[in-house]
């Protein structure tokens, strides 16, 4: 009787704990990512089709567009991750206040913000910029400015973007923030008729485009010569996804980390790999353009996806130069953006 209660017991047990073992159900294994893009096709997401192209599980790139929000598309589960300009997570992050985003950040694609100015060369010409100037960036930031300020170029600006934010920062670097500003919109085309303008660009894309089609070389003036260093492009996952999978997304901060060494180790390569999604340009120029943002990727940072959250770091001037420009409120905090943060491995 005591050997068969024993028995009974114990099988009642492994039931128990088979049953506990069963109802404890482990995670869902991810078969396939999605990984949204916050524009179209272009060599800006060399890394994320470098990413795409090698380990599991499988990543789907989506192109993005001026009516698709990558943050939306992530919290909304129709996306695993997603490329997003660092502004807009902040004005989004602002937005959301108390309750949370429901999505983090989990990789600096750009450890720069990728605006710059252009000047058709032909106004450069008339405005007496000689080959000395030329070749020296912060002399050439320099001369731009005392034009600004005796009226011979305007400055333009896409006001309410991300423009504003880093005119504003580089402006009082040049002690210059009495410099009228006049609204542009977002065709760089304007650039190959020739205005006195000084035009707001993307520093890895429109250049190239716009000097193939001039037959010259546009004229460059890049902010970060100045030192207005804030962040660019990131990636989002949600915060859902992350705390269900926290290995796949240490392995996707990796694909991407190792994606952009590659791209910058094998630009050939990845040139090629980019013209299957990108059909905006020759070998040449997007080459070029490749070249420029693999910079962007590396600046001022030994690994790509680093994040700066130190207390005077660069989340802390992004976000300060979206508050001065009024994008962002006053509210949002360093210490609430340190929260949806998940720090790649070093």
């Amino acid at each position: 009787m005591r050997w068969t209660k024993f028995l009974i017991v114990s099988a009642v047990s492994i039931a128990n704990l088979t049953s506990l073992s069963c109802n404890k159900r482990a995670p869902d294994r991810v078969e396939q990512m999605t990984l949204q893009l916050n524009w179209y096709h272009d060599p800006s997401f060399a890394g994320e089709y470098a990413a795409a192209a090698s380990g599991t599980p499988r990543i789907s790139v989506t192109e993005g567009g001026p009516n698709v929000s990558p943050i939306n598309e992530v919290v909304s589960g129709r996306a695993t991750a997603a490329v997003v300009g660092a502004d807009i997570f902040l004005e989004a992050l602002d937005k959301a206040g108390p309750q949370g985003l429901g999505a983090q950040c989990i990789f600096v694609d750009f450890q720069r913000n990728p605006v710059g100015w252009v000047v058709h060369p032909k106004v450069a010409e008339r405005a007496g910029l000689n080959a000395s100037v030329l070749a020296q960036p912060k002399a050439l930031n320099a001369w731009l400015f005392t034009k600004f300020l005796d009226k011979t170029i305007s400055a333009g600006d896409k006001r309410g973007t991300e423009t504003t934010s880093v005119w504003l920062q580089w402006a009082k670097r040049h002690n210059a923030e009495q410099v009228r500003v006049l609204p542009v919109g977002f065709d760089s085309a304007i650039v190959l008729t020739a205005p006195t303008l000084a035009y707001p660009v993307y520093l890895n894309e429109e250049p190239f485009q716009l000097s193939e089609k001039i037959g010259k070389p546009v004229v460059v003036f890049d902010p970060a010569v100045d030192g207005v260093e804030l962040y660019g492009n990131i990636v989002i996952v949600a915060s859902s996804f992350a705390a269900a999978h926290p290995e796949e997304v240490r392995q996707l901060q990796t694909r991407l980390r190792n994606g952009w060494i590659s791209v910058r180790a094998d630009p050939e390569s990845n040139t090629k790999r980019v013209s299957t999604y990108y059909k905006g340009g020759n070998e040449a120029v997007i080459r070029s353009q490749l070249n420029r943002t693999t910079e962007f990727v590396f600046y001022s940072a030994d690994k790509p996806g680093t994040m700066d959250i130190t207390d005077n770091g660069k989340w802390k001037q992004t976000l300060v130069a979206l508050q001065e420009a009024g994008l962002i409120s006053r509210n949002l905090t360093l210490d609430r953006i340190r929260k949806e943060m998940i720090m790649p491995q070093q």
